[in-house]
This record gives structure tokens, C-alpha cells and sequence, in this order.
């Protein structure tokens, strides 16, 4: 293939200079199992050009290709997405969140919208799905609201991520989708890999490293041994003495989980940070119980 469709150069939509080439993709930014081809590595080049996406700058953009067989996918993070929405004129901010079905005090069970992606048990609630609005201003003071509700039943892969953070998941393809559909132009072409691996374009075995944004195999994100479950409530014990399962509870139910089964070691390193700062900012708060301000 020609060398001028091997090697791209442009402007990101932060401003920076890119220049990419064909190692660099197949070095760097693919993932999987698959050798990609030249016209697959040529086809994420024009289109990180086209859409002036910098796949080194907060490493979100990735061509994956888990098969020989099966065609590479063009895949960007969540975060990347609303982060390119900062760059258009017209945008005006979103809210996003997570819908449950929640049970009363009389047994009624009642659909809730809520924002955030914490599933709270003690009020009966069960994961349904995931919402979000994004705001577009078409004109001055004409400001649309695009609003995209999707269902937990229909995405979810019940694997990986989708297991041990459901209401994290839904609530990324509802964000991914109600941005492409408020800016169509904008992100056409352009999908998360959440929303990839639902659509089974993608296997379920990959996932989104939170604080990277890299996209891995599961395999390398391995999840909490017994020991480390262990090391968990002998922490929270420490910290929080009778109402330790209270808070495990809680701080699993903000990562969407009811369990440490099957946790990722990311979501424990999370759990036990939180904890900690927790701890700290009760100890604060009872030195402060017991200043006297007449003693001055």
C-alpha cells in the first residue's frame, strides 16, 4: 500500500500536531490476538485524521482485532467521548445516571431515573438500565435536549466488566449513544467499546482500565483472591470496628456490585483507598468534636 496512506499528520481537537504512522498502530494501539491488515491500519489512520482524534494523548483510541478471521474494530473510550464533546461550541453539558426498579414499604415496585450509578439494596433496588441528556444549543437561547434511555437486559453480556460493574457499563452506552445522537456529525463512526462488545462485534473479554482508559484483556485484570477478600474486611474492621459490613456494603453497591465475589482487583485497590480516606476524615471529624473553642 502507498506510503502516503500509511502516515497521516493533522491537528487534534486540543490543538496538538499528530502524527501517526503504521508502526506506531501496530506497535502501540492495537489490541488482541489478530495480525491487522494494511487496510484496516490505513482505515484508523483517515479516521483518527477525519475525526482529529489523538490516540496518544490520553491513550483512548484503539484498533482491535481479536481474530485473524474477524474484522479489526475502531474503538474509543467513554471518557474520550464526553472529553471531544468539551471542544464543540454548541455543547452545553449533560446528566447521565441509571434506572432501578424500587420497592416500597407496601411491596410496590416503581420505576426511578437517578443519577449516579450506586444501586442501593436496603431500598429494594434492582438495576433495569442506564439514561442520559445531553444539551445542544442550535441557536442562541435554543437549547435541545437529547434524551437516550437504554435496558440493562439488552447490553449487558453478564461477563467481565458487565458482571462486576453492571450499572457502571449501562450507564457508558447510554452516555456513548445520547452524544452520538446529539452530535451526529461529530461521532459517526465512532463507538465505545462497551457498546462494541453488546453488540458482540467485539468479545466481552475485553476491558477499559479506568484509570488509563486502556482497553486489555480480561485476563490481565485478574480479580481479587481470597486473601485479598480477607484483607478487605480485616480493613474495614480496623476503620470502621461493628459498622465495617455496613460500609463494604455501601462503597460495593457505588461500584454496582452486591459482593466481593468476583471483583476486579482494580474495584478492590478503589474500595480500600476509599476506605482509607474515610477513616481519616472520621478521625478528623471527632478531633474536631472535641476542640473547646473557650479554652482560647
Amino acid at each position: 500500500m502507498s506510503n502516503e496512506l500509511m502516515a497521516v499528520e493533522f491537528k487534534s481537537l486540543s490543538g496538538l500536531m499528530v502524527k501517526l504512522d503504521a508502526d506506531t498502530v501496530k506497535n502501540t494501539l492495537t489490541r488482541g490476538n489478530g495480525k491487522v491488515t494494511d487496510q484496516e491500519v490505513a482505515m484508523f489512520l483517515r479516521t483518527c485524521q477525519a475525526k482529529q482524534l489523538d490516540p496518544l494523548e490520553n491513550g483512548e483510541v484503539y484498533l482491535i482485532k481479536y481474530d485473524d478471521r474477524a474484522p479489526a474494530q475502531f474503538v474509543v473510550g467513554c471518557h474520550a467521548y464526553i472529553r471531544r464533546a468539551d471542544h464543540f461550541p454548541e455543547y452545553r453539558g449533560y446528566k447521565s445516571g441509571i434506572t432501578v426498579l424500587r420497592k416500597s414499604q407496601n411491596g410496590e415496585m416503581s420505576v426511578v431515573q437517578k443519577e449516579g450509578s450506586c444501586i442501593y439494596k436496603a431500598l429494594g433496588e434492582e438495576l433495569i438500565g442506564g439514561w442520559c441528556r445531553v444539551r445542544r444549543e442550535r441557536s442562541p437561547g435554543n437549547v435541545e435536549e437529547t434524551f437516550v434511555e437504554v435496558s440493562l437486559e439488552e447490553y449487558s453480556s453478564g461477563q467481565s466488566n458487565w458482571k462486576s460493574k453492571p450499572a457502571t457499563m449501562i450507564q457508558k452506552v447510554a452516555k456513548s449513544q445520547a452524544f452520538r445522537a446529539a452530535f451526529p456529525n461529530e461521532y459517526e463512526g465512532i463507538y465505545t467499546v462497551d457498546e462494541m462488545q453488546a453488540s458482540g462485534a467485539i468479545p466481552a473479554d475485553y476491558v477499559v482500565v479506568e484509570e488509563t482508559g486502556e482497553v486489555v484483556a480480561a485476563k490481565q485484570t485478574p480479580v481479587v483472591t481470597n486473601a485479598q477478600r480477607q484483607e478487605l474486611f480485616r480493613a474495614a474492621k480496623q476503620y470502621f470496628g461493628d459498622d465495617a459490613n455496613s460500609i463494604i456494603k455501601d462503597l460495593l453497591s457505588q461500584e454496582g456490585l452486591s459482593s466481593t465475589e468476583g471483583m476486579l482487583v482494580t474495584v478492590f485497590d478503589a474500595i480500600m483507598e476509599r476506605m482509607k480516606i474515610m477513616a481519616e476524615e472520621k478521625e478528623q471529624s471527632l478531633s474536631g468534636e472535641g476542640y473547646d473553642e473557650t479554652a482560647e
